[in-house]
């Protein structure tokens, strides 16, 4: 075991220092109690000063750790916790790669596969911890690590066999199986490689060696793939030849012929930045990498199930689980999230998964609940079912961009899961805190919160947050000719007594609500609002919340819910019709972006099923309305659309209580909402700009949720340039074609993420701005550190091949290349910085601009 600081070891003490470290190391970023310390270092009895001896341990290392908080280690009841990035863990990068490479090999991506394969097995020098477990140290860990290691070993061995290495593989072949004699994976390939080089007599030798072994070792005889892979041997069945392949693998090379020459990395056609998402290990451009990896927000709900032993006949327990599964299944469809597979007996539901909500920890805690409640009514004295749910950040990876369901889901959070699961008592739901805080729930007293290791334990569910249109009080700012369309509208429905719909769009926290508010505190006839359920709510959901508006109206709300589509809203229409009567009556329908499609298609014709009758319906709706029905409203009669601006700097600064920061206006970008989070983050200390309000960055991440994949990561690549960005720059990080980038820019213009800013030279192409900062600073997040290593470099390439004047952009990736690279990177950037600053001094000299190159 070693680390490393500045390219240099760093002392880590004696044997129950060192242990300490790699038990933490092995369970890093998880609660570990002193007590399984004590377990990892000696066996039964424990020394009695073990204790103290692991607390002297524990200082030790503090003492050996970073100054710079990179790495912590803090004391937390009932053990220790080590705070580290798992990327700096060669452990972690290990399993990363594994993982990857056997996405390849299942997908018969030869190539790639053993690319990646070999680069995991690079970082081994030896047995795991040797120098620990040199002391009779044995953990369960280490061994599953260590078989880990072998089955990425002779996945490697079958793609390189599969590319016709077989040459160069025998040697170490050969002596593999001598280190594993009983390994059987291992000496098939080896038989393999053998008689494909010729050597049938080898290949059967190996065949008798191993049915030896296992017949003197264990009593047993090979499996049956074996012996049907002797007899094909002495058959010289002509399916054991290499079939090479008649299409280029993913990256478009063919496999290599004996001698196991490596196959090139491009394809004869490929552009310096003709690359698709994704990079090698070194950081240099990848066309074999097809998989989309972005970070996430998500919501992980786990439970876990115990069956009672003396519960009825294997029947009923099989019957009784699989109603769980049901439950399951149900209540995670109502409430929007995804299950995942089931390990054991543990269910895990993900939330944030396809889409992402601002809401996801609010859906995980309303399904436990509800399973919670529905097992409690109907399998509870046949179970005992411990849930628990943690948020966090999590890596999400795509097979590839037209993939719409991640295939692999990575991070601490599943591990804070089941952390806590182990503190759950049978029949609750406990929750991390992440969770809590998220969903708006009130923090502990400081005197429960020394137990943050194991969450809370949650018996109701979160407040209800306020809708936006409670702030009515605010001062509406900026929406006075808004109001006025809106009050005009009113008019020419209560002279022509015609229904008339308007659909007001804008984006989240833009004060469509506000604006609802404003207009109907003062309305003279009757006004029914209803809202959208975010999740949980039923088609017609919004029109039986409007006549809950009315006192008169809950018995007819439930007849509503109660009743098929068609009947439900014809019911709803008589009574709006019976109402406006009287009088000119207002009903408004908000967020209607999350309404089923079946309610979209009635509302969407009301103006045509209504009679003629003073009737105003307002709708309100995110732009994600216009993605799902690209003709809303389009044909029909009487209808109008609002779309909500920005404000400007002005507007909003008279929202913000005191002067107005610059920089905050700037972040801010014109929304309200923003404003308002801002404002309260704000009131806490910070140094410089207060960082992005949890809130806000979950609401505009689920806005980004609403792009395809293409679409993000092309808004991804689009965050490395400054404001004026051009789609020659983003093909040059994406690998698409000019053309192509220049689309989805378009889309992501007519979507309004980004702006058109100005021709950039004479060809006239556009180019583009980001519509809000805040926009740009989430999406680039997204990104994986090793992603955004890998184009900032291809960016530094692209910027080489302009002419000079763009020393300033060139000077910024260098600075964030070299800031992102682990440090035995960092002298590699700052080199190559150094000779293309060079160059880019000879091009300005050459081109008269001195200042730009002293610069």
């Amino acid at each position: 075991m070693e680390a490393l600081r500045d390219d240099r070891p760093v002392p880590l003490g004696g044997v129950n220092q060192r242990a300490a470290l790699g038990f933490l190391l092995l369970r890093a970023n998880t609660v570990v109690s002193t007590s399984e310390l004590i377990r990892a270092r000696w066996d039964d009895p424990a020394p009695p000063t073990a204790r103290k001896m692991v607390q002297n341990a524990i200082a030790g290392l503090r003492r050996a750790l970073p100054s710079d908080g990179s790495v912590t280690l803090r004391t937390v009841p009932p053990g220790y916790l080590l705070h580290v990035d798992p990327e700096l863990i060669d452990v972690t990068r290990f399993h990363a790669l594994v993982d990857r490479g056997r996405a390849d090999f299942r997908a018969e991506a030869w190539e790639s596969a053993a690319r990646r394969l070999r680069q995991a097995l690079a970082l081994w020098r030896g047995p795991a911890m040797a120098d620990v477990t040199e002391t009779g140290t044995a953990w369960p860990e280490l061994t599953m690590l260590q078989e880990t290691r072998l089955a990425a070993l002779e996945d490697c061995l079958e793609a390189e066999l599969a590319l016709g290495r077989h040459h160069a593989l025998i040697g170490e072949m050969a002596s593999l199986v001598d280190e594993e004699p009983a390994r059987e994976r291992l000496c098939g390939l080896l038989m393999l490689a053998l008689y494909r080089c010729g050597r049938q007599p080898e290949a059967l030798a190996v065949y008798q060696r191993l049915r030896d072994v296992l017949r003197d070792g264990f009593g047993l005889d090979p499996a049956p793939e074996l012996r049907d892979l002797e007899r094909d041997i002495l058959h010289q069945h002509p399916g054991l030849a290499l079939l090479r392949r008649t299409t280029p693998d993913v990256g478009g090379a063919e496999g290599s012929g004996a001698g196991g020459a490596e196959s090139t990395d491009r394809t004869p056609g490929d552009r310096p930045g003709d690359v698709r998402e994704g990079v090698a290990g070194d950081g240099r451009a990848d066309t074999e990498e097809r998989p989309v990896a972005e970070r996430k927000r998500a919501s992980v709900l786990l439970v876990r199930t115990r069956v009672d032993v003396m519960f009825g006949d294997s029947e009923c327990v099989d019957e009784t689980l699989n109603e769980l599964a049901r439950i399951i299944g149900e209540e995670a469809r109502r409430f929007g999230g995804l299950v995942r597979e089931t390990l054991g007996s543990v269910r895990s539901v993900v939330f944030g998964f396809p889409q992402s909500h601002e809401d996801d920890p609010e859906r995980a805690i309303h399904t436990a609940l509800a399973i919670r409640e529905r097992i409690a009514d109907q399998v509870s004295k046949a179970l005992g079912v411990q849930i628990a749910v943690a948020t966090g950040e999590v890596l999400a990876t795509y097979r590839d961009e037209n993939d719409p369901v991640p295939t692999r889901l990575s991070g601490t959070v599943p591990h804070t899961a089941e952390k806590l699961l182990t503190h759950t008592r049978p029949g609750s739901v406990r929750v991390c805190h992440t969770t809590a805080r998220a969903a708006g729930l009130p923090p502990l007293p400081p005197a429960d919160d020394l137990a943050s290791a194991v969450g809370r334990e949650l018996t109701l569910p979160p407040p209800v947050p306020a809708h936006p249109a409670a702030t009515a009080g605010a001062p509406l700012v900026g929406r006075d000719r808004d109001l006025e369309v809106l009050r005009g509208l009113l008019g020419d429905v209560r002279r022509r007594r015609r229904p008339h719909l308007v659909t007001v769009l804008g984006e989240p926290g833009i004060g469509k609500s506000r604006l609802i508010a404003e207009f109907a505190a003062d309305l003279p006839g009757p006004v029914l609002i209803g809202r959208t359920p975010p999740f949980a709510g039923g088609v017609l959901a919004p029109l039986a919340d409007s006549m809950r508006s009315r006192l008169d109206g809950v018995d007819l709300a439930r007849q509503i819910e109660r009743l098929p589509v068609e009947a439900g809203a014809a019911a709803w229409c008589r009574h709006v019709t019976d109402l406006a009567a009287d009088g000119p009556v207002t009903i408004v329908l908000e967020d209607l972006h999350r309404a089923h499609a079946l309610l979209l298609d009635q509302v969407e014709d009301l103006t045509e099923r209504f009679a003629q009758i003073p009737l105003l319906v307002v709708v309100t709706a995110r732009p994600e309305l216009r993605q799902r029905r690209t003709r809303w409203g389009c044909g029909k009669r009487d209808v109008t659309t609002l779309t909500l601006d920005p404000l400007s700097g002005e507007e909003t600064s008279a929202l913000l209580p005191g002067p107005a920061d610059p920089a905050l206006l700037t972040l801010v970008g014109g929304n309200p909402r923003h404003a308002e989070e801002y404002a309260r983050a704000a009131r806490d200390a910070y140094d410089g700009t207060p960082p992005v309000p949890g809130r806000l960055r979950a609401l505009i991440a689920a806005r980004i949720d609403t792009l395809s994949l293409p679409e993000r990561a092309a808004m991804r690549d689009a965050t490395f340039f400054p404001d004026g960005l051009r789609a020659e720059g983003v093909a040059a990080l994406s690998g698409l074609t000019t053309e192509e980038a220049a689309d989805l820019l378009h889309g992501l213009e007519r979507r309004d993420f980004l702006v058109r800013w100005r021709p950039m030279d004479r060809s006239g192409e556009p180019a583009y701005a980001f519509r809000q900062p805040l926009l740009r600073e989430v999406a680039h997040a997204q990104l994986p550190r090793s992603q955004r290593i890998a184009k900032h470099r291809r960016a530094i390439a692209w910027i080489a091949t302009l002419p000079a004047g763009e020393t300033d952009l060139l000077i910024h990736h260098y600075r964030q290349l070299v800031i992102l690279n682990s440090p035995q990177l960092a002298n590699d950037a700052a080199w190559q910085a150094h000779h293309a600053l060079m160059d880019a001094e000879r091009r300005a000299s050459a081109a008269g601009a001195h200042d730009a190159a002293a610069r």
